[in-house]
């Protein structure tokens, strides 16, 4: 099953609102692939490398099209394997495609290649995903803070209880006390019949 669908299946009905909009970035960074293809065509491939019309050569993925993601500017990218030796020179030096910050409104992708051919189409959809994910961070903090503020009702119901449960124990010992005072004797003292002994 494809992601899209997957994720549609699995979403919550109340919180639809929350999702990524995903089959819209899907489509914009199809449209950075097509266009980096269209000015960038991959080089034809030999004839005995088809197999039956497709061929083994690898789609030009997301990866190929972006060159690396970085947090903050001098902070290098953690490697396994995947990043050529110049790209992790210029994450080092502070010269990586992109920059995320964290600003008053939250996460903001810096796209700096924007003057490249198609550097307009990612700097797009590096302000949507930018946009989307501040948008679901916002609807999950306030979700916590719902339930935060459910759990100190909660609590505070909890101590109410409790306080009313020990307050009802303790008149009804008192009641009990009460009652045992008041339990008729088998025979009358009168203090007076011991004077005149």
């Amino acid at each position: 099953m494809k992601f899209g669908k997957e994720l549609s299946s699995q979403m919550v009905p109340e919180w639809q609102q929350a999702y990524m909009s995903y089959d819209y970035l899907k489509k914009l960074l199809k449209e950075i692939i097509k266009l980096k293809l269209r000015t960038n065509p991959p080089p034809h491939t030999p004839p005995h490398q088809a197999v039956s019309g497709k061929r083994l050569s690898r789609k030009m993925t997301l990866y190929r099209a972006f060159s690396g993601l970085v947090q903050t500017q001098g902070r290098k990218r953690q490697s396994s394997g995947q990043i050529n030796p110049s790209l992790e020179t210029d994450i080092e030096e502070g010269n990586a495609p992109i920059l995320v910050n964290k600003t008053s409104n939250g996460l903001e992708t810096m796209f700096l290649m924007t003057a490249e051919e198609g550097g307009e189409y990612e700097l797009i959809f590096f302000r949507r995903l930018d946009d989307e994910f501040n948008r679901i961070e916002k609807f999950y903090k306030e979700k916590v803070e719902e339930v935060m503020n459910d759990a100190i009702m909660l609590n505070k119901q909890m101590d109410a209880l409790i306080a009313f449960r020990v307050k009802n124990e303790h008149l009804n010992n008192v009641g009990k006390y009460r009652a045992f005072k008041s339990i008729p004797l088998p025979f009358s003292y009168d203090e007076d019949d011991d004077k005149d002994d």
